[in-house]
Parts: structure tokens; sequence; C-alpha cells
């Protein structure tokens, strides 16, 4: 009898996994022969420089990874760039940073604590850490480049580090842009963020993420790019975001399967911002698509409406990542403000 028991058990559970694998794969982003094909060939390219000066930094006894990239001629100011959940620095693309040099700005990058090339292992789910610590990592890096003061961006989660930033040492703040983010992901007055697109990328996740095979890594890597595109669609790059998803893979850390977690729960322990954001003086711009499908546009919304005077940039059929497309628009309304609000730096020299 007991053998019965155990049997229908394990039949149960066969049936079970094996009905959670077909939901997995038929809900996951698919492939055609012609992109499989595609992915196979830009895997074979050579592997292409992904970073400029890197180097390190300590925020008590976590290390910060950074790289700085620099105008040719004169330097008139410098942008910090703060990239959002479970990304490192390198997911901030080319065309985006090369714009930004392109009008004398130079680009500090960094990966925040968690993911890339910084620290991992300092996590205690007992006493996770907070925005403000992530907030502090930036400024070690700043210090350790000798930056008093730099512009502020940040995307997402990095949107919700610049703001925290700006509101506990706005001295160190020229401007800020908050792009695609929020003053409080649990604000009951606005749409609350779309769990079914956190769901999709969860299910990628599974399907092309648990193995270590390259290929399956940059079927991953465009699968939650095309699930975080807006109402314009648009055709990805597969060559770059395979060169990207590779270097980290061959030449970085990987991915670190737990920062989503992690980072999270450095967002629900800090809490709103709201009245805060009430309070501040920085510069502000704040950049949202109208059709993000992971934190709804009336986020970008509230933002602006609580930060005195801000600028606002609001794009049709953006969704939460950046596409070559926008690029332009986004910068330019950037430099936009950074000029404004550092009109009386002057520019350095580089040697």
């Amino acid at each position: 009898m007991l053998k019965k028991v155990v049997l229908i058990l394990g039949l149960l559970v066969a049936i079970l996994v094996a009905s959670l694998a077909v939901y997995i794969y038929t809900s996951s982003v698919q492939f055609t022969a012609e992109e499989e094909a595609r992915i196979e060939a830009a895997i074979q390219l050579p592997l292409q420089e992904q970073v400029g000066e890197v180097g390190y930094a300590m925020n008590d006894d976590t290390r910060i990874w950074y790289d700085v990239q620099t105008p040719k001629d004169s330097i008139r100011g410098t942008v910090v760039l703060i990239m959002g959940l479970s990304a490192d620095a390198l997911a901030w693309p080319s065309f985006f940073n090369n714009a930004l040099l392109s009008y004398g700005y130079q680009v500090v990058r960094l990966d925040n604590r968690g993911v890339g090339m910084s620290d991992w292992d300092d996590f205690d789910s007992e006493n996770p850490y907070s925005l403000s610590d992530m907030s502090n990592d930036v400024l070690a890096v700043m210090d350790t480049l000798k930056l008093e003061k730099a512009h502020i961006c940040g995307v997402s989660l990095g949107g919700m580090i610049g703001q925290t930033l700006c509101i506990e040492h706005p001295e160190r703040a020229i401007s800020l842009i908050s792009m695609m983010s929020t003053p409080w992901i649990m604000d009951p007055d606005i749409p609350e963020l779309n769990i079914d697109c956190f769901k999709q990328i969860g299910i990628n996740t599974i399907r092309y993420g648990l193995s270590s095979n390259e290929v399956n890594a940059v079927k991953m890597a465009l699968a939650i790019r095309t699930l975080l595109n807006g109402s314009q669609k648009y055709e990805l790059n597969v060559e770059r975001i395979t060169q990207l998803t590779l270097y980290n893979l061959r030449n970085r850390n990987g991915q670190n399967r737990k920062s989503g977690l992690q980072q999270t729960a450095a967002v629900e322990k800090s809490g709103s911002r709201i009245d805060a954001l009430k309070m501040l003086q920085t510069p502000t711009l704040v950049i949202h698509g109208k059709t993000d499908p992971l934190i709804p546009f009336e986020h970008g919304v509230k933002t602006a409406a609580l930060i005195p005077n801000s600028k606002t940039l609001w794009i049709e059929g953006l969704g939460h990542i950046i596409p070559e497309m926008y690029s332009d628009t986004i910068v330019s309304k950037m430099v936009e403000l950074m000029n404004a609000a550092s009109q009386t730096e002057k520019p350095i020299e580089v040697e």
C-alpha cells in the first residue's frame, strides 16, 4: 500500500513538473530560425572592449566597480549613470554614452552592489542594505574620483538611488535626471507596478537563465529587452546585445541571480520619498515613457509633481529601456538641463 502511495505521489509530482515546464516553454519569448541563426553568428564575432578607464571605490567594506569615459577635447561636466534592478553598468548603451561624450560630458558608470564587478556577498537578509547605502556607494565613487559635485542620472531603481542621494546629500548633485522611476513603488494613489511584466521576466529568466549556455544567456537578454519595449516596437540590435552579454560572461562576473530580490529588499526597507521630494531644490528632469510596461507612466507624473520646478520629458511609445530611436531626444533634453544647472562651471581642459 505504501509503495502505491509513493508511486502515485511521484507520478503527480512528475506531472506537475512537466506541466510547469510546458507552461514556461510556451509562455516565454520565442525566437524564429532566422533569429537563432543571427544569435549564433553574433556569438562567433570577435569580442570588443566594453569599458573605459576602470577602478574600484570602497564604501566601508563594500567594493564598488566603476568606469570613466572622457571627451576628447574638454570636460564640460561629469554625469554619473546609475542603472536599474539587477542590471550592471554595461546596460547603459554605447550610443547613449557616446552622445553624452559628444556634448563634452564625462561619463561615469558604476555597478550597483550585488551586480557586475561590485561586491555580491555583503547581503544580510535579516538586515538588508538600503537605498541610502546604495547612494553612498555612488558618493564613494565620486570621492575616489575627487568629484565634489556631479550630475546624477538614474534609471528605474537607479532613479530611486539618485533621488535618495539628492535628498540626503544635495550639496553633491548639480542636477538630477530621474528616468522611468518612482517616488514610492507602494504608493496607493497611483497604479501599482505591472506584476504581469515581472512574472514574464521571471518566466524568461527560468527558461533561458538557469544554464551557463552562452546562447541561452543571449536569448535571456534579448527576451527581457523585448518585454520592456513600449508600444513603439523596433528591432533589437542582436550583435550589440550579444557583445554585452558575452563580455559579462567571459570578462566579468556574469549575473547574480539573487540581485533582484536583494535590491528589491533595499527598496522596500527604504520606504517612501514622497514628503522628502517636496523639499528637493536640485534642478531635476523627470523622463518617462507613456507606455512603460513595468513602472506605469503615472509614477513619473507623480515624481515631477512632487519636485519643485522640475522639468519633464514624456515620450509616447517609450517603454522601460533606452532604444537608439529615442536616445538623441533623451540626451538633448538632459544636456539642456545640465547646461542650465552648471552654467557657472568652467570647462576643464583634458591633459
